[in-house]
């Protein structure tokens, strides 16, 4: 019954978002203490070649954006911050190989100096951008493929300090496998997609 509401819920919020030009969604539901996925919907409708319903979304690699985040800062934290470190939100030009590298809020708003915590549950980027610097690229990279996030291969140079804000390619599928892990504190196993045959 839980995989018939979430393909409802997603036709229902596909059809809600139409007007945006959103044509299809994916959705994957797993239980964080066991990695048994209880629900996989890998489109809005599979037999709509329109909306190419037979792209999975779950397996295909988009950029994740601002979900990647949470794991920088952990690795953070396990490097000595706290909640409680304050991060400097200011216009930063941070050195890039090709050049330097400005990164913006999505508000367009810089806030001055912020406690971690305040900056991950607002999604700031540019203190995102300052803890993966101070982590270490190297080591913010190492973090994620720790966590399952095996779709980054490339070295760290590739993705540069652009991959706090999610500018590799992952798939659903590593992102909630990495989730899961991160709810058991750091203990990432596979994701169980049959239950019983």
């Amino acid at each position: 019954s839980l995989q018939f509401q979430v393909e409802e819920q997603i036709r229902e919020e596909v059809g809600c978002l139409t007007e945006r030009r959103v044509s299809s969604a994916a959705s994957l539901v797993v239980d964080n203490a066991t990695g048994e996925i209880l629900a996989y919907v890998g489109s809005a409708d599979f037999f709509n070649d329109a909306v190419f319903g037979q792209n999975d979304g779950i397996q295909m690699r988009r950029q994740p954006g601002s979900a990647l985040k949470p794991f920088i800062y952990a690795e953070a934290f396990h490097r000595g911050y706290t909640p409680a470190t304050v991060i400097p939100d200011l216009e930063t030009a941070f050195n890039a190989p090709k050049g330097s590298y400005t990164p913006k809020n999505y508000d367009r708003r810089l806030h001055g100096p912020v406690r971690a915590r305040e900056a991950l549950a607002n999604s700031y980027n540019v203190p995102a951008v300052r803890v993966a610097e101070e982590v270490g690229l190297g080591n913010a990279l190492t973090v994620l493929q720790r966590a399952g996030f095996e779709s980054l291969k490339l070295g760290a140079e590739h993705y540069g300090l652009g991959l706090a804000l999610g500018n590799g390619e992952v798939p659903l599928w590593e992102a909630a496998r990495a989730y899961a892990g991160l709810a058991r504190g750091g203990v990432v196993h596979p994701l169980v997609p049959v239950l019983r045959v």
